[in-house]
């Protein structure tokens, strides 16, 4: 098993980078239409190959370290499935704004640009 902390980077960091990618994955799944909490977490655990348990912890009780296995499984999961979204969505945003301006398109552009939490003029989420 690979030693995350042999890249100068203190247990705490990991813990809190994977809690950050593990409440974004359970949010991500709970977005979807008709899903109470508990089957996102269920869904989120699915999705990134790790236990739903660990994702409760991290969200509640946040443990003292990670081990690497489910840390780059949460880190990969959440690249895939949450940064390519926004990043897909950055790009359908600048297209939009190209095309000659309509009341549906306006508000079309109006949703992305919440949905990726940018302010008019804007172009993309700083990544995190």
């Amino acid at each position: 098993m690979t030693d995350l902390c042999a890249n100068d980077l203190e247990p705490q960091t990991l813990v809190s980078k994977a809690k950050e990618w593990g409440i974004a994955l359970w949010e991500r799944a709970e977005s979807l239409e008709g899903m109470g909490s508990e089957n996102a977490m269920h869904t989120a655990a699915k999705w990134a190959g790790v236990t739903p348990g660990l994702l409760w912890r991290l969200r509640y009780r946040p443990p003292a370290t990670i081990d690497a296995s489910p840390y780059l499984k949460l880190q990969n999961t959440y690249d895939r499935l949450i940064k390519s979204v926004e990043g897909k969505s950055a790009e359908n945003l600048i297209a939009l704004k190209a095309l000659p301006s309509t009341p549906a398109r306006a508000r079309l552009i109006r949703q992305l640009e919440e949905f990726l939490g940018v302010t008019p003029g804007e172009t993309s989420r700083d990544a995190a």
